[in-house]
């Protein structure tokens, strides 16, 4: 088992919304089902601009493939990874408000890291 402290950064170091969760978690529930961007849409019941987004962002991190016939699947090189992920499920499924606020809050945090970098000091 996974510490949860180490789950929640990982979640929060990955994702850039709680819809990138929630499709890679959709996904993965899929097992090796390929899915096309449409019917993610509709599974999710999401914007278009919102999956297409974070289907990107999955492909670019290495936890989706896109198919040559542009179809979407789960895809890990990593057992380790594969169950990070479904320790971050099984947390999320169990707390889920932890889960989002550390998602929603990371960028806030970076930003503001940022920002204060630039700041003038007296």
């Amino acid at each position: 088992m996974i510490a949860e402290d180490d789950v929640l950064r990982f979640a929060a170091g990955l994702f850039k919304s709680v819809w990138a969760l929630e499709l890679l978690l959709a996904l993965r529930r899929g097992g090796d089902r390929s899915w096309l961007a449409e019917e993610l849409i509709k599974e999710l019941r999401s914007s278009r601009v919102v999956v297409v987004e974070a289907l990107s962002n999955l492909v670019v991190a290495g936890l989706v493939v896109q198919e040559e016939d542009g179809r979407f699947r789960y895809h890990v090189g990593s057992p380790g990874i594969d169950e990070m992920i479904g320790e971050l499920e099984a947390l999320y499924a169990t707390k889920p408000t932890v889960v989002m606020r550390e998602i929603v809050t990371t960028p806030n945090l970076k930003l503001r890291i940022l920002s204060d970098a630039f700041r003038i000091k007296e």
